[in-house]
């Protein structure tokens, strides 16, 4: 479910004691606080919603009696972190939202997750926690277990069970059945020599890209393609040919990112942070909400630089956009700072340079002793 912007539409209390009515279910779950140790946890919990119904995490709420007691915003993990750990541990990927709320001085914390649309979702990573028992004795216990499936029961999340698992993976073969027999005869209607494949994540929208796939005999036919090339792709079976370039409808035609390519934000600034140092200075830092002014001001927001993904609501940077940042950095350390520094990091950055340099490119204009930013 998409988070509400007020915390009374996703759970229900009393405003004037902070109790809460709401009780856990297959698709809410209660926590006292977030504990980045207890992660693991947490990620269990969102995989077995996916596999489910869907559901929501609330963090800030106490179980007995129920009430609000918020959680410390500054332990709250960012969405980089957690969709790292993500990754790390369960596939395919996980797709969440998160959204912090105040009432009454205090924090509290939301993670809602969708069905998956690709499950079940499996757990590709053993996590252990230690602690010591009630006699004193140390104790390990895994938190996730390599190869297990987690599913959401009522008010409980434990590995799945034979029913359930069965109808998850009737449905996903039904699924599959039904969109691979809808698009055949798609095909057929159109004529086999005159189709192709187009990932409809993006489908639509001028300002983003969209994969199509051709055979190379509706390659030659194609004549919309303004300038471009055909790349070949061998994987499994035949090879797949894809039209690379630009066509009439303004989509870039491309192959799906590898997973060296699908850098977060947060990742693209810690490569780029020896460049920034070494050209801009020690003291100018780059932060994730940087990246995406500076892919805007050096115009590399397309791939093979640049790609959002809406199905996971994820935006990546590729190897190839964070070499061309860095040489774009190199190049013109004015106009990258323009677009992610302060103002008074700029004067900074000017004051430092020869009297004689004149004004670089970019989105304003300064100078030594100059007016500074409009």
């Amino acid at each position: 479910m998409t988070l509400p912007a007020v915390l009374s539409d996703l759970i229900a209390y009393d405003a004037d004691t902070l109790r809460v009515t709401s009780r856990e279910s297959k698709r809410l779950e209660f926590k006292q606080a977030f504990v980045r140790n207890n992660l693991p946890a947490y990620e269990r919990t969102m995989a077995a919603f996916a596999n489910a119904q869907g559901g929501v995490i609330v963090f800030g709420v106490d179980n007995n009696p129920r009430v609000i007691v918020g959680t410390p915003p500054a332990d709250i993990a960012d969405e980089a972190d957690i969709t790292t750990l993500l990754r790390q541990d369960f596939a395919p990927e996980l797709a969440f939202e998160s959204r912090t709320y105040e009432v009454d001085g205090k924090t509290l914390f939301a993670i809602s997750v969708e069905p998956a649309l690709d499950r079940p979702l499996i757990c590709t990573k053993t996590r252990n926690r230690a602690y010591t028992d009630a006699a004193g004795k140390k104790v390990t216990e895994p938190v996730i277990t390599e190869a297990a499936i987690y599913y959401r029961y009522t008010a409980r999340t434990s590995a799945i069970g034979y029913p359930e698992l069965k109808a998850l993976l009737d449905d996903r073969e039904q699924r599959r059945m039904t969109m691979l027999l809808e698009t055949i005869e798609a095909v057929e209607r159109v004529g086999v020599e005159r189709a192709g494949v187009v990932d409809i994540t993006t489908f639509g929208d001028a300002n983003r890209s969209t994969n199509l796939y051709v055979s190379q005999e509706t390659a030659r036919s194609m004549n919309f393609i303004e300038e471009g090339r055909f790349t070949e792709k061998e994987d499994e079976g035949s090879p797949a040919y894809m039209v690379v370039g630009k066509v009439s409808l303004g989509e870039v035609i491309r192959a799906p990112l590898e997973d060296a390519d699908k850098n977060l934000p947060s990742e693209a600034a810690a490569a780029l942070a020896d460049v920034v140092h070494e050209v801009c200075g020690d003291e100018v830092t780059l932060n994730q909400s940087g990246v995406l002014p500076l892919l805007k001001a050096f115009e590399l927001m397309e791939l093979p630089h640049h790609e959002y993904d809406a199905k996971v609501k994820r935006r990546y940077i590729t190897r190839t956009g964070i070499t061309a940042l860095k040489d774009a950095i190199r190049a013109d350390p004015l106009k990258a700072l323009h677009s992610f520094a302060s103002k008074k990091t700029i004067e900074a950055y000017l004051a430092k340079l020869p009297a004689a340099v004149p004004a670089m490119s970019g989105p304003m204009t300064l100078s030594r002793g100059g007016p500074g930013m409009p």
